[in-house]
């Protein structure tokens, strides 16, 4: 199951937002406009990333929950949520706990041909 890989990619994300967070508000945003304005920028970047970390760990907690009209709608958005967050982390491919397999794979963006609705209006 890709819930595991989700926990991990979240938790590296979250890792690495904290390190981005603290470089930007340690940057001197008193050097330049352009170091105020990037500065402001990296750290709306890093609040709208939690955001989404927000939503996984939402969607984790209700895929321990007992009622399936919580917990299945929860697993599907973890298995879907896996292809963004690979993309997020792939902004840290030099990170040493970076893993390769967590490279995005656009061949899962593939339509299944199984699923084709040809001849349908």
């Amino acid at each position: 199951m890709r819930t595991e890989e989700v926990a991990d990619l979240a938790n590296f994300l979250r890792a690495r937002l904290d390190e981005d967070d603290a470089a930007a508000q340690a940057a001197n945003s008193g050097a330049t406009d352009d170091t105020t304005d990037l500065k402001a920028r990296v750290l709306a970047d890093v609040a709208a990333k939690r955001g989404v970390l927000r939503f996984v760990a939402q969607m984790q907690r209700n895929a321990e929950n007992d009622d399936f009209m919580v917990h299945g709608p929860a697993m599907i958005a973890l298995s879907t949520i896996v292809y963004p967050l690979r993309h997020l982390a792939a902004a840290y491919p030099t990170h040493p706990d970076y893993q390769p397999e967590w490279q995005p794979n656009d061949e899962e963006l593939k339509p299944d041909p199984r699923f084709s609705r040809t001849g349908r209006a």
